[in-house]
């Protein structure tokens, strides 16, 4: 998925350029054309369930049948599908972020987060070592 994306982890998806919600709602009206798979542009603006991520996601799991020369069951298909639409999910965040704070800005919260996580890993690291 991040291949046909065009990025390595969740924090390159700032560089997507992900469809709009006008491309979406045009697509469900069924005045344009739907979502290509490459490069791969998921609608990020919103957790709900849009036909265009469903569309992406179908043609998802035929081209995973198509390069792995495979065929899925129901129960694969509908798992492949699940994990699909929570990878769109969790990544709503970091994009949402990207267009809300400048490169700064997320540098400066990534070093709170960093060290933030340090002082609690400690904490815990001192709290087994009293046991």
């Amino acid at each position: 998925m991040n291949r046909l994306m065009g990025i390595e982890n969740d924090k390159g998806i700032s560089g997507v350029n992900c469809a709009t919600e006008e491309e979406v709602d045009e697509y469900q009206e069924g005045i344009t054309t739907g979502p290509e798979l490459s490069p791969m542009r998921p609608y990020l603006n919103s957790n709900q369930h849009t036909s265009w991520n469903d569309a992406l996601c179908e043609m998802f799991i035929e081209n995973f049948k198509e390069e792995q020369n495979i065929e899925l069951t129901p129960e694969i298909t509908m798992l492949i599908k699940k994990m699909f639409l929570d990878r769109l999910k969790r990544l709503v965040r970091p994009w949402n972020d990207s267009r809300t704070f400048s490169s700064k800005q997320l540098e400066a919260r990534k070093l709170i987060s960093n060290q933030l996580a340090r002082r609690n890993t400690r904490r815990i690291d001192v709290s087994r070592l009293q046991i």
